[in-house]
């Protein structure tokens, strides 16, 4: 009997503390963004810039491979040494060997490369990192569906319980021939129309709620969620968005390809080494197959190159030039935005100091429209009527100050604060 109780209250606890659970609109938004593989992506991307940085370097390496040849020629070679019996032989050249060539100077070509390379992965985590933010505008909406569904239901919770003290005094006042039965059925029709009402919220709220659990990994039906409260922000504070280090980026990737392809018009400095066995058709006076050897130091000076470089360099210049007006275009929408978001604020805190006034208006007048009905100086119709247009006024201020909250929050993503 013992376990049996044990079991029982461990199993009430749990449920309680299910209940208890509080949750905050942050919290959310790192479960949604652990959910996705951002991280995975992230990491897979440096493993992909660690490979990229070998590859831009592969050409400095030393190249070593196998070199055979065998030719004949028609014609007689130069005069023979004493030695060589045989003159046909004189018109063969044969050698294998093994040739070694390592670049000292590649035009900078390494250095442009990595950097490519470096700016190419930025890119890519940049698009990661848009992902994420759309992830956290999309908890955010959620959430904020949530908290505007919560304070309905408990404005309709409070009305519910006025129309049943109310119900419980009209059925008294019928009871003693006050007034008809009609006007208690009035009342109750209105009870139940705002129980419907209730309903329909709290399905829109397990919808929101099953949502939000699935974006964010975590069972959320029992959770309480919080108010998020904002820090006062500055109405000139510069924009930070991430589209303008994706441009940014861009940029700069044109430039360091103008400059890879600038590299291949450099000189290239590189030592080589060849040696074997043989009669290399370099040796004319070489008439038998020996040991051989050759060493030395290579330049390449380009002098065709640079006239594809220029014209490469002029085709990223207009590119340069189409991107940085891309980027005003949105660096004034984006201005554009910011200042029609701040307007909304305004005119939304001056919408929220109405309600609070016009709601303190409505709680003054439902006192007197409740005296006024019991006394029957008004009928149910008025008495509805009044509550409903309270019910209304009240919902209305709580929509504004989500509404205030939303649009901070999509001032917030407007300058790259997320």
């Amino acid at each position: 009997m013992k376990k049996l109780y044990l079991f029982l209250f461990l199993i009430l606890s749990t449920a309680i503390l299910s209940a208890q659970r509080v949750v905050t609109i942050e919290q959310c938004q790192q479960w949604a963004v652990s959910q996705t593989s951002a991280n995975v992506q992230k990491d897979l991307n440096g493993q992909i810039l660690k490979t990229n940085y070998h590859n831009a370097g592969a050409h400095l390496f030393p190249k070593l491979s196998i070199n055979g040849r065998f030719a004949y020629e028609s014609v007689d070679a130069p005069p023979l040494t004493p030695f060589d019996q045989n003159p046909e032989w004189a018109r063969m050249q044969y050698h294998i060997g093994l040739d070694l060539e390592q670049v000292v100077f590649d035009g900078c070509k390494l250095f442009y490369g990595r950097q490519f390379a470096r700016l190419q992965n930025d890119a890519e985590i940049y698009k990661i990192e848009l992902s994420m933010n759309e992830i956290k505008a999309q908890v955010i909406n959620l959430y904020l569906s949530l908290l505007i569904l919560d304070k309905q239901i408990g404005i309709i919770q409070n009305v519910q319980s006025t129309f049943d003290d109310q119900l419980k005094q009209l059925r008294v006042l019928y009871k003693e021939g006050v007034i008809p039965q009609n006007d208690v059925s009035q009342l109750e029709l209105e009870a139940l129309k705002m129980e419907q009402n209730h309903d329909e919220l709290q399905a829109k709220r397990e919808s929101i709620i099953s949502t939000l659990s699935i974006l964010t990994g975590q069972d959320l039906s029992g959770a309480t969620f919080t108010m998020p409260e904002l820090a006062d922000f500055s109405a000139t504070a510069p924009s930070n968005r991430l589209e303008f280090s994706i441009f940014e980026n861009q940029l700069a990737q044109m430039e360091f390809q103008r400059k890879l392809h600038f590299s291949n018009s450099l000189p290239k400095i590189s030592l080589f080494a060849t040696g074997g066995y043989g009669r290399p058709d370099y040796q004319f006076y070489f008439a038998r197959p020996d040991w051989y050897y050759m060493a030395g130091v290579s330049l390449r000076v380009p002098l065709i190159d640079w006239a594809k470089s220029t014209g490469v360099a002029k085709v990223i210049g207009i590119q340069k030039q189409i991107l940085e007006s891309q980027e005003a275009d949105f660096k004034k929408s984006n201005q554009i935005a910011i200042q029609d978001k701040l307007n909304e604020i305004n005119r939304l805190e001056h919408l929220i100091v109405l309600d609070k006034a016009i709601n303190e208006k409505y709680a003054e007048l439902t006192k007197t429209y409740s005296s006024q009905l019991a006394n029957g100086t008004i009928t149910v119709t008025d008495y509805i009527r009044q509550h409903n247009d309270e019910l209304t006024s009240l919902m209305n201020q709580e929509i504004h100050n989500i509404q205030l909250l939303k649009t901070k929050y999509e001032l917030m993503a407007l300058r790259g604060e997320l």
